[in-house]
């Protein structure tokens, strides 16, 4: 029997302390603790008119760090420039040196500050540190004069999956938490990689924390995000792990450009689910998605959303490059981790008051895939 499921009814907001009406900006503050298995994120994504992307994310807990008690408070940034070349500032940062307030997203890391206005807008200023050696995620940085000063402005309405809380195992025991603004528009002044600049663009916000190690909570997800035409499209595609008898939970939204949503789609009976072709990804041995159909119905408006011959762009093994320690837990857990970011080829047709409009466009979209077999 699959445990896991959108907590969306009467009683589950009244447990919490949710409103079921709207998205308060408390929710927006600190929402979780220290304790073993416990994590959290505040990420925000931006495309940059100029071609170049970066994500930063503002994180109390690294994820070598979520199996153990305590924080290690740490900054990721992780910047495209629009040749594709990748490059990587990571900070790190005691306890004590860090605020973050429990009544709004009112971060203050070090002399680093994170800031949400009751979900409306956000700012972000990130000053240069002395270059030191550095290594999370698997990934090593050493240079950190990363300066920003960024602005950003909702465009459209927060999405949150029922309160929020996405629940695994006997009596929702477990929880993986998700509230996100999917589009926002963005502008300011960016110093990294030796580039410095006035940027613009686009951007998406979310705001995670969970009870559970991602990779314990969950089989495989499917994320990604774009703007099609006149459309702003979320996916996220949940399946638990094989434990919780792998709940299939596929979330989806559309907006338009004034903002408002054309589609929410929280309920696995909306959607239907199509894996049309798979390939083999030759340095793991795992066999993925390699084109996805997805259809979701509710209030009228059907979306058939396709992704179709994706490039892999980013591949991390975390199982292959884990010690033999942590490769026995894992193999004892039937567990193989990793995370691939790809770029693919979509294709959304949205049909309402019997007429139909289709887009072909271009995704980024991640599979984090923590189990052996799809």
């Amino acid at each position: 029997m699959a445990q896991g499921r959108v907590m969306e009814n009467a009683a589950d907001y009244q447990k919490f302390g949710i409103n079921p009406n709207k998205v308060e900006a408390w929710e927006d503050g600190k929402r979780d603790n220290d304790e073993p298995g416990h994590g959290e994120i505040f990420y925000i994504d931006c495309s940059f008119d100029d071609g170049s992307t970066l994500v930063v994310g503002f994180r109390p807990k690294s994820p070598s760090q979520v199996p153990l008690k305590g924080d290690n408070p740490n900054i990721a940034m992780n910047y495209t420039t629009k040749d594709g070349q990748p490059f990587n500032d990571y900070r790190l940062y005691q306890a004590a040196d860090v605020f973050t307030s429990t009544k709004q997203a009112d971060l203050k890391w070090g002399p680093n500050t994170f800031q949400g206005h009751d979900w409306q807008s956000y700012d972000v200023h990130i000053e240069p540190e002395a270059d030191y050696e550095l290594e999370l995620d698997g990934k090593k940085t050493v240079q950190h004069q990363t300066a920003m000063d960024l602005h950003f402005e909702a465009q459209t309405k927060p999405f949150r999956p029922g309160n929020g809380y996405i629940t695994f195992g006997e009596n929702d025991r477990y929880y993986y938490n998700f509230i996100c603004v999917t589009k926002l528009t963005v502008k300011g002044q960016l110093k990294i990689n030796g580039e410095d600049k006035t940027v613009q663009g686009e951007a998406y916000y979310n705001h995670q924390w969970f009870n559970t190690s991602p990779m314990e909570a969950f089989h495989s997800w499917v994320w990604g995000r774009q703007i099609s035409g006149n459309y702003a499209v979320l996916l996220y595609d949940m399946v638990g792990a094989d434990r919780f008898g792998k709940p299939h939970i596929p979330l989806f939204t559309i907006d338009d450009n004034e903002g408002n949503r054309v589609l929410e789609s929280i309920d696995p009976e909306n959607a239907q689910v199509e894996i049309l072709d798979t390939y083999l990804q030759e340095k793991t041995g795992k066999t993925y998605p390699k084109s996805l159909r997805y259809t979701f119905e509710k209030d009228g408006v059907k979306a058939v959303f396709t992704i179709k011959d994706p490039e892999e762009i980013n591949l991390i093994d975390f199982y292959g490059m884990a010690p033999a320690a942590a490769k026995a837990k894992f193999d004892q857990a039937g567990l193989q981790p990793t995370y691939t970011r790809y770029l693919a080829k979509t294709t959304l047709a949205i049909t309402r008051n019997g007429q139909t409009e289709t887009f072909d466009d271009k995704m980024l979209y991640e599979v984090n895939f923590a189990a052996k077999t799809f």
